[in-house]
């Protein structure tokens, strides 16, 4: 893909976007923008005709109600699950936000989808959302029968910030040794507190900037984010110990500013002996689907084919 044509379809973002010059630490004013680019996208949205979804809420252990959405491909007779995390910086997001992304994996794979509404940071910190993913994991297991689905075939999805919380809610299932998961796919996932800028060139092209980044990392971690005061789990990146994991895809693009991190956690899990599938994808930005649709069927494929080998019958 031609820069000229990446820096045209980025810039046509970034104007629906309206968020490149936010102060950092302004959450509302990012949630406004959000909204506003989320609206936009919307209303060219196609949901797949053969895809029916159940909107539900799991109650948690501390009496969190969590909204969550199912959906199913009409007539699949797949067993397994994929638990689907959202992204958003941890400050924005819902299960709507990738509303029509869930159900082109269903579309694609025949696999059922539960998509978590996670509570959001600043006003839910660290670690609020991976307990909701893991209160969503277990009532997965106890309505197995309900959802027809195989305990044993149960992964996580997750997208920039879905991708983080996932891989935490990975490593602190591995450690607790409940709810065993078959598989993790962490799309350009955010991971590192610590990131503080991008390569030269990237930096040019930044859909997640610095100052979004730090919003975010700060949100969730309540103003400690790159001290040594930050829980390993709450920012996967940290974890010296990455053994025992399931089979892990990771995809990220060349301009995007959690290149450098995703490409070392890929190599460090690859390191402890996990099994590992990583996509470096050129010229690509963060949240790339929006901004290079052509890359779509050829990426989809690739997640799919994931999907259906470690969650397939």
């Amino acid at each position: 893909m031609k820069l000229k044509k990446i820096s045209e379809s980025i810039k046509l973002g970034l104007g629906m976007r309206k968020s490149t010059r936010i102060e950092v630490g302004d959450v509302e004013a990012r949630r406004e923008a959000f909204r506003t680019f989320s609206e936009k996208l919307a209303a060219v949205d196609e949901f797949p005709p053969d895809v029916v979804t159940t909107d539900i809420v799991v109650t948690g252990r501390h009496g969190q109600r969590i909204p969550a959405r199912v959906y199913r491909k009409k007539g699949s007779t797949h067993r397994g699950l994929m638990v689907f995390v959202h992204g958003g910086g941890m400050i924005v997001g819902s299960i709507d936000s990738n509303h029509l992304t869930v159900s082109r994996y269903v579309e694609r794979t025949g696999i059922t989808a539960l998509a978590v509404g996670y509570r959001l940071a600043p006003e839910h910190p660290y670690p609020a959302q991976q307990d909701d993913v893991i209160e969503a994991v277990a009532w997965a297991h106890s309505h197995a029968g309900e959802l027809n689905i195989d305990r044993a075939h149960i992964g996580l999805v997750g997208e920039s910030a879905g991708g983080g919380i996932a891989a935490g809610v990975a490593l602190r299932l591995r450690d607790s040794g409940t709810y065993p998961i078959a598989c993790q796919l962490l799309v350009y996932p955010m991971l590192d507190d610590r990131t503080q800028s991008a390569g030269a060139m990237a930096s040019k092209f930044l859909t997640w900037t610095v100052a979004d980044n730090q919003t975010g990392w700060n949100a969730l971690l309540e103003g400690k984010a790159g001290t040594a005061d930050v829980p390993e789990y709450a920012a996967p990146a940290r974890v010296k110990n990455l053994a025992g994991l399931p089979p892990t895809y990771v995809e990220v693009g060349t301009l995007d500013l959690f290149r450098d991190e995703d490409e070392k956690f890929a190599n460090d899990l690859q390191a402890a002996g996990v099994e590992v599938e990583f996509h470096l994808r050129v010229g690509a930005p963060h949240g790339f689907e929006v901004f290079s649709p052509e890359l779509l069927p050829r990426v989809f494929r690739q997640r799919a084919e994931f999907l259906a080998k470690y969650l397939g019958d």
